[in-house]
């Protein structure tokens, strides 16, 4: 069932047009200080906290069991927050930029969807993982101080880990 319906989202991408489509490659421009984000041994995503300002995501944190991780960017703006149920993962994702992130949405095993930001920006992607069973495990990207530069989707099995 999980294949299916990344295929289906998959599917839906493509009617719809979207110009570019990865699953190793950073979406946007990358300048500005990096981060990485990573999720300990055994611990799967359980939620998502973005910070947008101005129509553009200035920060983001992840939570990983019943724990928040690090801050990578700014609290500037308004907090975005999106809680995964038991089971649920992230499977899929979109988004938008121009000289800054401005929209990431993502997508779970329980067809869930999750928009940050606005539909702003000249380009689009997509992006899920390459092989069947992995969900996201976490981001690495660049940021400045005026928001994000570029963002790149991490997937890993469901009992793996998100570091580079």
């Amino acid at each position: 069932m999980f294949q299916l319906e990344t295929m289906l989202l998959l599917l839906i991408f493509a009617i719809l047009g979207t110009p570019t489509f990865s699953t190793e490659e950073y979406h946007g421009k990358k300048t500005g200080t990096e981060f990485c984000t990573s999720i300990p041994e055994g611990k799967n995503l359980t939620g998502v906290l973005v910070y947008i300002r101005r129509n553009v995501i200035t920060g983001i944190q992840l939570k990983h069991g019943d724990s928040w991780g690090l801050l990578y960017g700014f609290s500037d703006g308004t907090p975005v927050e999106f809680l995964l149920n038991d089971d649920e993962y992230v499977n899929a994702g979109y988004g938008t930029y121009t000289n800054f992130m401005h929209q990431i949405v993502l997508y779970t095993t329980a067809l869930r969807e999750k928009i940050f930001g606005p539909l702003k920006g000249l380009y689009e992607f997509s992006d899920h993982s390459k092989k069947p069973g992995q969900v996201l495990k976490g981001f690495c990207g660049y940021y400045v101080r005026a928001g994000f530069k570029a963002i790149k989707f991490v997937w890993k099995s469901v009992n793996g880990t998100c570091t580079e």
